[in-house]
């Protein structure tokens, strides 16, 4: 499974996913909880899983953040995982994906885009 970003509009060239991410999503969950952040999940737009959902739980909207909800919140999050790296797995792998996506994200910010994370099963 991968966790990728989307843009809106998008942007040329620039693409942030990480299976890292995904792989310690129920460790930063608890992360989230300690530290008051909001759940990664509720930046996600669950709408490509669409046609696997029945019709009742199907998005019928799609959700779009503006990229300092998701700098703030990577930055914090990092910030903690580096004071704290055994609290996920891969750390340092994930710090690095994690960097990644806020390279996109303040590329996002220039150029004007909104964003959601999305996930590849």
């Amino acid at each position: 499974m991968q966790y990728y970003l989307t843009l809106n509009p998008e942007i040329s060239d620039v693409y942030f996913e990480s299976s890292a991410f995904a792989y310690a999503s129920e460790q930063l969950d608890e992360v989230e909880k300690k530290l008051g952040l909001k759940s990664h999940f509720d930046f996600f737009s669950f709408e490509a899983q669409n046609d696997l959902m029945p019709e009742e739980h199907q998005e019928t909207e799609t959700l779009w953040f503006d990229p300092q909800a998701g700098i703030d919140w990577l930055e914090t999050l990092s910030s903690h995982i580096r004071s704290h790296p055994d609290c996920v797995s891969d750390s340092a792998k994930l710090l690095s994906d994690f960097s990644d996506c806020l390279e996109v994200l303040k590329q996002a910010k220039t150029a004007g885009s909104q964003w959601h994370f999305a996930m590849d099963i």
